[in-house]
């Protein structure tokens, strides 16, 4: 019986072949048929379809590159895009061969599935949510809301035990990194040409606002996508401090200098703020004198003014309502977008107090909005609106529990940060895998700051992040360690 049994198995290349050899026959057949159709639009679906395939094939062969794809899917919404435009969406597909490509991997190595505390909390997370629709105003967008969670969820599982090796995850920080350069070049030719009109098949969207076009990028919403690019920079910044190719490190500032000029180019006043903010953490952790930090602070807020003419439209002008509450002269209430942002933040903090424990229901504080903004007093808009601020938003919506789930989810996470950066230094002092962790965390401040101002669109971006937060302690708790931690030579 054991023979029998053991004739059976399969090794990874046994099993990559006989794929082939099923799936083969029905390429080809696709391929001859397109060869000869005529239908333009059925030809480019055949092609994509055929495209499609030979992803789907490389994907069960090797996991990881099917995350590097989904790297490039999530971060120019390609999916979306595709979806607006009638075609099929990709981001489904290829989550759902990574993780069978993953599944079969354990199945034949027969190893078991372990959760890390950040998984565990994300799953309370997500059980909140499904809690606060039994509780909520509108039961079938609270369901939906969860739904979508679950999907986002199944993201951060494929992309966790997808990525096995440092070299892996590297690759993944650098494909974040020339994704959103990319984008970012498509808006800086938009800016300076003039030629706000060809939006590049929706990969490079602009916002018109009173005088000026805002750079909106992929998910066509200026804040959002300077939310993004203020995080993305910190991971090029890192690789500019500490790359040691010098062909990376030129590849990385100029991947910075296009990034930030984007950032300004959407007249974010959060993403500014936090890409101030995040500088300065950047200093510090790098040890740089808080002199000069403060030298640096003072020059940038002596030459802004001083570079208006040169500046986009505007820009000084909006950046300057930050200090709104500093003014003497100016009040809150001369500024409609400060004025809105209180009744919101307000009318989420009168949700919570009336709910306490599971909130109104996930994906409800629209529909509740205007009855609490009316007690305020303080809005004169009668349409719908969100939270924007996260923080407000999952008090409002998920109550305490959610805020309790969401704050172990990142908690989690840096304290898994801190044990890999302690270990490492112990084991094997000169690895540079500390280094990209930090660049991780720091990244992911600079998210949880825009997050202040913003509400949870485009959620998928920071699960991204917390999702390779994931996979760096699974790498590091999965990499065998030397019997004895490496000591320093005293000269």
């Amino acid at each position: 019986m054991s023979q029998h049994n053991q004739s059976l198995k399969l090794n990874p290349f046994q099993i990559n072949m006989l794929a082939l050899l099923l799936v083969g026959p029905v390429v080809m057949v696709v391929f001859v048929l397109l060869i000869g159709y005529r239908d333009t639009r059925v030809g480019l679906l055949g092609l994509g379809g055929l495209v499609a395939v030979g992803i789907g094939l490389a994907t069960l062969i090797r996991p990881q590159i099917g995350t590097y794809i989904l790297v490039v899917t999530v971060f120019t919404n390609v999916s979306a895009i595709l979806v607006d435009r009638g075609l099929p969406g990709t981001n489904k597909a290829l989550v759902l061969l990574i993780l069978v490509s993953v599944l079969m991997g354990r199945l034949i190595r027969r190893q078991s599935f372990h959760l890390k505390p950040p998984e565990w909390f994300l799953m309370a997370y997500g059980g909140v949510w499904l809690m606060s629709a039994f509780v909520a105003l509108d039961r079938a967008v609270s369901l939906a809301e969860f739904i979508d969670f679950v999907k986002e969820f199944l993201i951060i599982l494929a992309i966790v035990y997808s990525i096995h090796q440092q070299a892996n995850w590297k690759r993944v920080i650098w494909l974040i990194i020339l994704t959103t350069t990319g984008l970012a070049a498509l808006g800086a030719f938009q800016v300076i040409s003039g030629n706000f009109n060809n939006t590049f098949w929706g990969f490079a969207a602009v916002t018109p606002d009173v005088d000026q076009m805002r750079l909106s990028g992929p998910i066509a919403d200026p804040n959002f996508w300077g939310q993004v690019l203020s995080a993305v920079l910190v991971l090029a910044l890192y690789r500019v401090f500490t790359e040691k190719n010098i062909l990376l490190r030129l590849v990385a500032g100029g991947s910075s200098l296009l990034i930030i000029f984007s950032i300004i180019n959407t007249y974010s006043r959060g993403a500014f703020l936090a890409m101030l903010l995040v500088l300065i953490l950047i200093f510090i952790e790098r040890g740089i004198n808080l002199k000069k930090i403060g030298l640096v602070l003072a020059i940038v807020f002596v030459v802004i003014p001083l570079l208006s003419p040169i500046l986009p439209t505007g820009f000084t002008e909006r950046m300057q309502t930050l200090f709104v509450f500093t003014n003497q002269e100016d009040t809150v209430h001369e500024d409609a977008s400060f004025r809105g942002r209180s009744s919101e933040m307000l009318s989420g903090l009168l949700m919570f107090l009336d709910s306490p424990f599971l909130g109104i229901g996930v994906g409800n504080y629209e529909e509740a909005y205007q009855d609490y903004a009316a007690k305020l007093g303080l809005e004169h808009r009668t349409e719908r609106r969100q939270a924007h601020s996260l923080y407000v938003e999952t008090i409002a919506e998920t109550g305490l529990f959610g805020l309790i789930a969401f704050s172990g989810v990142i908690a989690s996470l840096f304290v898994g940060f801190g044990h890999i950066r302690r270990q490492t230094k112990i084991w094997k002092p000169d690895s540079d895998w500390p280094v990209w962790i930090t660049s991780l965390q720091i990244a992911l401040i600079s998210y949880l700051i825009t997050s202040i101002f913003l509400h949870g669109d485009f959620l998928r971006y920071l699960l991204f992040f917390v999702a390779l937060g994931a996979a760096a302690i699974h790498i590091h708790t999965g990499k065998p360690r030397l019997s004895q931690p490496v000591r320093r030579k005293i000269s």
